[in-house]
């Protein structure tokens, strides 16, 4: 209290800062006017999001965290699912499947449950047997939704909840986009 009676001023900015942190995005001074290039929300259903699948292996493109369970790897591919290979061989690893899990950025396993976000939701799996991996649960909006790009310093198209939930962002030239981050 004593700091907020001393220093008004300072404590008005750290406000705004604070503002400015918490909202994800911000206005820029500078304002586009035409096309540049940006990100592009890309939409889906909720009820589509929700949908976890257990496909064939498929391609890694952009992997990223690795959980190690045993002589399994867990091979999060961003936004995307997580690529199961089975290490048991270190020289010769063998993909075993990949769990589409739409908006999926992190994972954990506990025993035979493995734990992965999936949107705003999370959903835990049983993978005491990887040929028959199942949902056993899923907790509702345990995450922020956030309809921004993770990246800084880009200019992008605004989410429109009305077109559903986005769950990825694609590069794209836009018409002078009213968003940046």
């Amino acid at each position: 209290m004593l700091y907020t009676l001393r220093f008004p001023a300072l404590s008005r900015v750290w406000c705004l800062l604070g503002l400015v942190a918490f909202t994800g995005c911000y206005p820029e001074n500078n304002k586009p006017t035409g096309p540049v290039q940006g990100l592009r929300p890309v939409y889906a259903s909720l009820e589509s999001v929700r949908k976890v699948e257990i496909l064939p292996p498929q391609p890694m493109k952009t992997p990223g965290k690795i959980y190690v369970k045993d002589a399994f790897l867990f091979i999060n591919e961003p936004d995307k699912g997580l690529h199961v290979v089975n290490n048991l061989n270190p020289e010769k690893p063998v993909k075993v499947a990949f769990i589409a899990i739409p908006g999926n950025t992190d994972m954990a396993v506990k025993g035979t449950i493995l734990y992965a976000n999936n949107i705003t939701d999370l959903v835990a799996l049983d993978i005491s047997n990887l040929q028959q991996i199942r949902v056993t649960k899923r907790l509702e909006n345990m995450f922020p939704y956030t309809a921004y790009p993770a990246e800084r310093g880009v200019r992008f198209e605004c989410a429109d909840p009305a077109k559903g939930v986005v769950v990825r962002w694609e590069s794209a030239e836009l018409m002078n986009p009213k968003c940046y981050r």
